[in-house]
Order: C-alpha cells, then structure tokens, then sequence
C-alpha cells in the first residue's frame, strides 16, 4: 500500500497552487467527478480515487511526478450497459518546434467546429488541448443503434476514437487510446 502522509518539501502555497490547478482540471468534467482512477509515478498502475483530497494525498506521494487524473469517473458500465457520456474530449499534438504555433492553430479549429472554448496545455513537448462538450448516451438514441456491435466496442469508445482522428487530422499521439 502507498504511503499517503509522507513528508514532501513543497511548501503549502506550492501544495495549494497544485489543488487550485487539480479543481481547474475537474472543472472540465460532468458530474459525477468521482470515483475516478489515477495514476501516478510512484503508484505505477491505476487507482480509484474518491475525492480531491485522496487525489492529493497520492499526488503528494508520488513527489508531484507523473501524475494523472482520468477525465470520464470510473463507473462507466453498469449490468453491461455503457453509462458513458462523451463529454470532454483530449488531444495531444507534437510538432517540431518551428511548426508548434501553426500545429495549435490547426488543431484549435476545434473550437469553431465544437462550437466550445478549449483549454491549452503546453507540457514541454506537446500541447494539449481539452475540449468539454455537450454529448448524451449514443447507446439511448434510436438512430445509434444500427451501430451497437454486441462483441465490440461500446458507441463511446467508437465516438471517441472517431473524433480523435478526425480533429487531429490522423494526425494525434499514436500511443493515445481513448475509451
């Protein structure tokens, strides 16, 4: 088991500085905001959390390295049934970098076509860009149905990788697998 109370050498308007930044990322996501799995260095697999303050408490552990929150809470089927809405949407560009302006500015066409604002993130070697949207159950409208496939994939999985390749141009992280 991870020990959450370790002692960390950031002080507590750094510590601060890293919830108000946790909040604003949740700020992104629909209701309900947890349980949702992260992950971070020190864990090296995904956990389920359940609330901002276990998220912190891991974060901390973890050294502030390498850590990640999930943007879709972790009870996304129930009775096998997907529960999902595609709601927010997460693209990573890598350009080299006398293309990295133009690469954003290609990829933030999104906002026009999404009609939404996007948050950007530049994180030394990518921008990434995270889009909300206003998305309902594929699965509970008629018209959907005709693409259920019993052994596949659930129509928000399907939804996702569709609009990933799409807004990215099949240009996105090859190492990217949204579900």
């Amino acid at each position: 088991m991870t020990q959450l109370n370790s002692p960390h050498p950031l002080s507590s308007q750094k510590f601060n500085e890293v919830e108000q930044n946790l909040n604003f990322i949740l700020s992104h996501f629909q209701e309900p905001l947890f349980p949702r799995n992260i992950i971070t260095k020190a864990l090296g697999y995904q956990k389920e959390a359940f609330n901002v303050q276990e998220v912190l408490e891991y974060f901390r552990a973890s050294n502030y390295e390498d850590c990640r929150i999930n943007a879709y809470p972790s009870f996304t089927k129930y009775d096998g049934i997907n529960r999902t809405v595609p709601s927010f949407l997460l693209m990573k560009d890598f350009a080299s970098n006398d293309k990295l302006d133009r690469s954003l500015n290609r990829i933030l066409r999104i906002e026009s076509r999404m009609r939404g604002h996007s948050t950007v993130l530049w994180t030394s070697n990518a921008y990434h860009i995270y889009q909300p949207v206003t998305g309902f159950i594929l699965e509970e409208e008629e018209i959907f149905t005709k693409f259920i496939d019993p052994n596949g994939k659930d129509l928000t999985t399907k939804f996702m990788q569709f609009a990933e390749l799409f807004l990215t141009n099949k240009k996105g992280d090859r190492q990217h697998r949204p579900s």
